[in-house]
């Protein structure tokens, strides 16, 4: 079996030319502010990285801007809070299965975050209960992470990130990057009480994998079905075919991902949502950059 990471590498060289990829590792590293008094060393200066870190007498001898690195900046730590109940066993917007796009979302965030010299743990489960990982700053750490998201739908319940957003907030000590990464479903009260204590906690970021379009499924091969139910029982054909229908279940979806932005946004929680891997790592670059503007 390929490792994943090697998967996830490759697409990021695929949809993300050199300067990409340079704004996505400066937006990374401008997501923590704040310096300790202790140098590291030097390292070449990405888009974001602020002005004033620049060390203009070693940047002088070389052909490349350089910027100070200090301690503070590199042992950060990046929990990546997954949802890997059996909805991620539905397929995303695009007709990817959705548990591959949290594989590559995750992946690119726990990559830079390597890339960077910070350390990345894992949080994910079902609506049952929530399992950690050690947190770790090593590519193969970062492997076995991506491997128990994909191992994650064996005999799981259905989805509810509730569960593990509160084991994050009950058990996670010290201030973190907390990147969330969670199906397409409604916030509830009980949600938004505990995502306002998680964002007080943490630096929290949310990507939302988006749902398929129901309406665009029908057919004997395409008919969706419920994940959670063993027989796999399909939706009739005949319930798909009405535009009474079609226009009440477009602007029932439309209501409820304003709804769900709408919070998201009065608790200052920067937020994008995906649907397909070609856009991930542009999204994943917007993410980071409206958690910075957020914070200002």
């Amino acid at each position: 079996m390929a490792a994943l990471l090697t998967k996830v590498k490759a697409r990021m060289t695929i949809h993300a030319h050199r300067k990409m990829r340079g704004l996505l590792d400066g937006e990374y590293a401008s997501v923590f502010q704040g310096h300790s008094l202790d140098f590291d060393d030097l390292r070449e200066y990405s888009p974001g990285d602020e002005v004033r870190d620049i060390d203009w007498k070693a940047t002088a001898r070389h052909t490349t801007p350089l910027v100070k690195r200090y301690v503070a900046h590199r042992r950060h730590a990046l929990a990546l809070v997954v949802d890997s109940g059996a909805n991620f066993d539905a397929v995303a917007a695009s007709g990817e299965p959705k548990r591959e796009l949290a594989i590559l979302l995750a992946g690119m965030a726990g990559y830079l975050a390597v890339r960077h010299g910070d350390d990345v743990m894992l949080v994910h489960g079902d609506s049952r209960a929530a399992h950690a990982s050690a947190s770790k700053g090593t590519e193969a750490h970062l492997e076995q992470l991506l491997r128990r998201i994909l191992a994650g739908g064996a005999n799981a319940a259905g989805s509810r990130i509730t569960t593990q957003l509160a084991w994050v907030a009950d058990h996670l000590r010290g201030r973190r990057l907390v990147m969330v990464i969670a199906d397409e479903a409604p916030l509830t009260d009980l949600d938004q009480q505990l995502l306002r204590r998680l964002a007080a906690q943490h630096e929290l970021l949310w990507v939302t994998i988006a749902d398929a379009d129901l309406t665009s499924l029908g057919g004997q091969d395409g008919t969706p079905f419920d994940v959670l139910r063993p027989d796999r029982s399909g939706i009739p054909d005949i319930l798909l075919g009405g535009d009474d229908l079609r226009r009440e279940y477009e602007a029932a979806e439309a209501a409820r991902r304003s709804a769900s932005d709408s919070v998201l946004k009065q608790l200052g929680v920067a937020h994008v949502t995906v649907g397909h891997s070609a856009e991930a790592l542009a999204q994943l670059r917007r993410l980071m950059k409206r958690h910075r503007n957020e914070r200002r």
